[in-house]
């Protein structure tokens, strides 16, 4: 169950398609999500055809809540500022928890949350399906850095701290230009 943020990432690698076949992947995303996407045209990016495009190659299908995912939904987005997510982020854990599927977000006050509120659920991030060896042996190391580098620069692509090393043995000296990323680990090469 991937988060608005992963969908936009995944688009500005340039390489999104390639990269959900290559995993043999079918994101699965809230129409929440789906109607988040909408806000591309303020920003010059423009997700929400990329993210049709996806839908229409069969990698990416929007759903919607069941009554189960609602009521999660719902103890996701009221409450205190600190224990409350926007509303994509609630509608991306509430349908993993409520699907039993893994949830792709990057934020890290989502995860946070997920851990404390739901510790069985499967939590990943973009960075961890763009390390994979699989992707990584099938498209080259250079074209993930390739798309890891665009997702970072484009789309200011958070990358927990367990990837941080990874990031820079793959960029090398490019890391210093993704502004996303600590300045300690833009300063690393």
């Amino acid at each position: 169950m991937a988060d608005t943020s992963v969908i936009i990432n995944l688009n500005a690698t340039g390489l999104a398609s390639e990269i959900l076949r290559t995993l043999n992947v079918v994101l699965q995303a809230s129409v929440v999500v789906k109607d988040e996407l909408i806000v591309d045209r303020n920003n010059g990016r423009h997700d929400r055809g990329l993210a049709a495009d996806l839908a229409a190659s069969g990698l990416l299908e929007f759903c919607d809540f069941d009554l189960e995912g609602e009521e999660l939904f719902e103890s996701l987005v009221m409450g205190s500022a600190e224990a409350t997510l926007d509303d994509g982020e609630a509608a991306t854990l509430a349908l993993a928890m409520s699907s039993g599927l893994p949830a792709v977000i990057d934020e890290r006050k989502a995860n946070r949350i997920a851990g404390d509120r739901f510790p069985e659920m499967k939590l990943l991030s973009t960075a961890d399906l763009l390390s994979s060896e699989l992707l990584i042996v099938s498209l080259g190391a250079g074209s993930v850095a390739a798309a890891v580098f665009n997702a970072l620069r484009d789309a200011r692509m958070a990358v927990p701290e367990l990837h941080h090393r990874w990031i820079v043995e793959l960029l090398g000296e490019r890391v210093s230009d993704c502004r996303s990323l600590p300045a300690s680990v833009r300063a690393r090469p």
